[in-house]
């Protein structure tokens, strides 16, 4: 299948022309058409025409135009490179289907790549976000010549991740996405779709076909990430649930980073040491690219699979955590540590010596307003929750002042016992560290409609009075709170405008007409005993790690900058290693 060579004209000639000048190398443009007849505009850049060679595929929303630096360097240093605009994006014919077209476009992009005289089939792809989350759609239909994928920042499973996490809609992402791309005509369909049926959400979804994904991937995420639990998600299915080309075969990555704050080392309003900037990846990558589509040896298999940043205090560089740790696998194991709410208002690992109930009012005009965490299009990461914990809707638990350090490393729960007055309404969650002089800073959060308490596929409206007892996911972090530090949840109904503000009605999303104002309660007694579920990791176990992994991270942040010799110290420890080669060949990459 080949594709039809398009004449570009204007800046771009003349800038192109200009680089040609130079010797770089230049892209040639087709459109490549889909089964369905689309045309999809495509970038090509190849340094020589008649040498069969592996290459590298990156599919885009955001314009091709914007990545021609990256693929003249890569194609410059011998990579074929493919830049491609998604269906209905910029130069490419059709309408943007958001991703759900990706799952023939990608693989009838894959077999065009194939079948050109500088192609050997093999094709890797990459991308993060938008670029990322095509890329697993993509792996779900088994296409032959897909050898493996880096994929930062995404998710596999749109619903869950992207647009209804909990159940609600996720407000303020989706909109302000959708309206940067001009595709807001969406809108109805997914609201139409709030409820998860493989029938319409198969196709933006690896839930149902793992067993079709059969490459290895590098998966990258953050913390404060928008998908944090898509990364862990898509590992784990790629890792223990994919084909024989992918079980065992990826690696996970996790820093203490926003979206797409993996160089920098503030985040929201902490700052992070220098340690925890991604210097690392890339050389990951290219080890995985030269043995999978070149079948050259690396010593990609070698390197541990999962490789995470635990944060701790960031005012004290003596405190626990802040560090990278690795492991073989995914979740670590842990002991489920409960700490219950009390009446008293605090966070105890004993079951309450009294009962109690706390209610308040709810009221979806004034929902508690989003402060940080993981957002897109708003200030996102750590922020002091003080400003929204005094408020009447909030209900505040937190623990004594810790004697020493504790470390949670994980899924985090929140099991809650509740009632409402009304037939729908939400729960949300925020888990905070509370620092000695008062902030509160916070870790990661969750929400859940009450209407999908038992799955997401269904409704069940609330029966008004009746208790219900229900699990807040938090998702995942890996975290130490310092010796002085305090653990604190805040228990309320809203999170705006990140997620819709419930009306507390029995209508479809933003098909009321009216609204309730919801009198909701949270139980705390012997019975119905609330607790936050903790993935604690004894703060001195060092089981999980791989001892000689820090030597081998040393060494890949000198890779990173070029114009630094290579400690003597590090030399000796890496001439005893099969890495030792890898590292001078990337440092040599960086500095041609």
């Amino acid at each position: 299948m080949k594709g039809k060579i398009v004449i570009g004209g204007g800046i771009v000639c003349i800038l192109l022309v200009s680089l040609l000048l130079t010797g770089c190398v230049t892209p040639t443009h087709y459109m490549v058409p889909m089964r369905d007849n689309v045309q999809l505009a495509t970038d090509v850049y190849v340094k020589k025409l008649s040498q069969e060679h592996g290459s590298i595929l990156i599919r885009t929303p955001y314009d091709k135009n914007n990545l021609l630096l990256l693929g003249m360097n890569w194609a410059q240093n011998g990579w074929p490179t493919v830049i491609q605009d998604m269906r209905g994006r910029f130069a490419s014919e059709g309408v943007d289907t958001v991703f759900q077209s990706d799952h023939t476009d990608g693989p009838d992009t894959l077999a065009w790549i194939a079948n050109q005289t500088w192609s050997n089939g093999k094709v890797a792809t990459f991308g993060g976000s938008a670029l990322g989350i095509t890329q697993y759609m993509t792996a779900g239909a088994n296409p032959s010549q897909l050898a493996c994928q880096y994929i930062q920042v995404a998710t596999p499973d749109m619903y869950k991740h992207a647009m209804y996490p909990g159940g609600e809609f996720r407000k303020n992402l989706v909109e302000e996405w959708l309206k940067g791309q001009g595709s807001t005509y969406l809108l109805p369909e997914l609201w139409a779709h709030e409820n998860y049926t493989m029938d319409y959400w198969t196709n933006i979804s690896l839930e149902d076909k793992w067993d079709q994904v059969n490459v290895p991937a590098i998966h990258i995420g953050g913390w404060y990430d928008i998908f944090t639990q898509g990364t862990i998600d898509g590992f784990l299915g790629y890792q223990h649930q994919g084909g024989p080309g992918a079980q065992g075969k990826s690696k996970m990555i996790i820093g203490p980073w926003t979206h797409g704050g993996a160089g920098i080392t503030t985040q929201g309003e902490l700052t992070y040491p220098a340690n925890s900037l991604d210097n690392f990846s890339q050389p990951l990558f290219w080890q995985m690219v030269n043995e999978y589509t070149l079948s050259g040896p690396t010593d990609y298999d070698s390197w541990p699979a999962v490789t995470y940043y635990v944060m701790g205090d960031v005012n004290d560089s003596n405190a626990s955590g802040n560090e990278w740790r690795y492991a073989n696998d995914w979740p670590l194991p842990s002991i489920e540590r409960a700490w219950y709410l009390q009446t008293d208002g605090s966070l105890q690992t004993t079951t309450p010596a009294e009962d109690g109930q706390f209610t308040y009012s709810y009221n979806p005009t004034n929902p508690v307003p989003t402060i940080g965490g993981g957002n897109l299009n708003i200030p996102a990461g750590p922020y002091d929750q003080r400003p929204v914990e005094n408020r009447s809707d909030v209900l505040i638990f937190t623990s004594p002042v810790l004697q020493e350090p504790y470390e949670a490393t994980g899924a985090i729960i929140a099991r809650l016992f509740v009632s409402s007055d009304c037939l729908d309404t939400d729960f949300t969650v925020k888990l905070t560290d509370v620092y000695p002089d008062g902030h509160s800073m916070l870790i990661t959060d969750g929400i859940l409609r009450m209407r999908n308490r038992n799955g997401f596929d269904h409704w069940e409206l609330m029966e008004p009075g009746t208790v219900y007892q229900v699990d807040v996911d938090l998702w995942s972090t890996s975290y130490v709170w310092n010796t002085g530090h305090q653990i604190r949840i805040a228990i309320s109904s809203s999170n705006y405008p990140r997620c819709l503000n419930n009306p507390n009605t029995a209508e479809g999303i933003n098909k009321n007409t009216t609204y309730s104002i919801a009198q909701n309660t949270v139980y705390v007694d012997q019975i119905r005993s609330s607790c936050l579920l903790l993935p604690e990791i004894p703060v001195n176990a060092t089981s999980h790690q791989q001892s000689w992994v820090p030597c081998v991270h040393d060494a890949i942040l000198w890779a990173g900058h070029p114009q630094r010799q290579l400690p003597e110290r590090l030399q000796n420890i890496l001439r005893r290693s099969a890495l030792f080669n890898q590292f001078i060949e990337y440092h040599s990459f960086l500095i041609r």
